[in-house]
């Protein structure tokens, strides 16, 4: 089989259509973070339109070392998609059937539609062709609006189990706020820099592995436009990871390695501010070891000074996907007073 089949078992998203209902009385969502259940029936799956969702689904995500999809695909059988699995965090049901007949494929947003903070995504399409020719042209909105809602999760399960004193340190000498990861050290607080990290191991073939995931946030005057062109901020971040984050070894520095995978870069709003996204890989100058990276580049709202936000993961045995998603979730977690 291509994939796992399953036996038994909120930032702001981008909405197409949207039914959220009422879910005072509805259970929490099941399945673990990543996980996405892909409903459609079994001849379905397993004809040329399945090899496509397959295919469409388990596209490489771009920055990663190896090749890791955005998300855990699993298929359900329509015909087996009961209340055991109706609680998945989130669903992406395909209904292609010929009583849509006359009409134009279409898919719409639920929220907490079985269980609280839930998402499902759902098709509706009178044929196959036009149900995949909808799903290629909206398969970036639909990855986003998954992949925010795994951020929201996050973020609400970091403002519950992190440091509180660190969130209340970093607001009262920056001026701005956000939420860290459970046992997350603040490494560096000084004027205009914040350096966050946390440090574990994690067994896998009998012995314990390093984990290492940081954030530094550094805020620096505003003077021209020119300071979000591509190659300045590589050149700023580049300068602050020299001065900021030592390697082990003397003379050694983290800096982005841009020889072989050019960092990526994409303007956003971010929370009504303008931004600049860049996602690539890291590596320790003078060693010979990195992982992957991503950063916001932003305006400030005083519109005075820029701030660069840069996430690292460095975890050299295991997939990356999750801990840089882990990272996302800290940086995209920042606020600032409305003044």
């Amino acid at each position: 089989m291509r994939l796992i089949t399953l036996a038994i078992v909120l930032i702001g998203i981008f909405l197409v259509g949207c039914d959220s209902d009422s879910s005072d009385f509805k259970p929490g969502y099941s399945g673990s973070f990543g996980e996405l259940l892909v409903v459609v029936p079994t001849a379905l799956w397993n004809s040329p339109t399945g090899d496509s969702i397959f295919t469409l689904f388990n596209t490489p995500q771009y920055g990663l070392p190896q090749k890791e999809s955005p998300f855990t695909v699993i298929h359900v059988k329509s015909e087996k998609f009961n209340s055991v699995l109706t609680g998945h965090r989130n669903v992406f049901f395909a209904d292609i059937k010929q009583k849509y007949a006359g009409q134009e494929a279409t898919y719409i947003l639920k929220k907490n539609k079985w269980a609280k903070g839930q998402v499902v995504v759902e098709f509706t399409a009178p044929d196959k062709a036009s149900f995949l020719k909808l799903l290629n042209s909206e398969l970036e909105n639909i990855i986003d609006i998954f992949t925010t809602a795994e951020m929201n999760r996050l973020v609400l399960k970091n403002k519950k189990f992190g440091s509180k004193e660190i969130r209340k340190e970093i607001q009262k000498s920056q001026g701005y706020e956000l939420f860290v990861q459970k046992d997350m050290r603040l490494e560096k607080n000084k004027e205009n820099l914040v350096w966050l990290r946390l440090e574990r191991e994690k067994p896998k073939g009998g012995f314990q592995h390093q984990i290492s995931q940081g954030v530094l946030i550094v805020t620096q005057p505003y003077t021209a436009k020119q300071q979000f062109l591509d190659t300045n901020i590589l050149h700023t971040i580049d300068s602050i990871l020299q001065t900021e984050i030592p390697g082990p070894k003397e003379g050694n520095y983290m800096g982005i390695a841009d020889a072989y995978v050019k960092p990526v870069f994409k303007e956003i709003n971010f929370k009504e501010n303008f931004c600049k996204s860049s996602t690539g890989l890291w590596e320790m100058k003078g060693n010979f070891f990195g992982g992957p990276f991503y950063a916001l580049t932003m305006l400030h709202p005083n519109k005075k000074d820029l701030v660069f936000i840069y996430g690292y993961v460095f975890a050299p045995q295991f997939n990356k996907r999750e801990f840089l998603r882990e990272v996302k979730a800290v940086m995209h977690s920042i606020t600032f007073p409305k003044d």
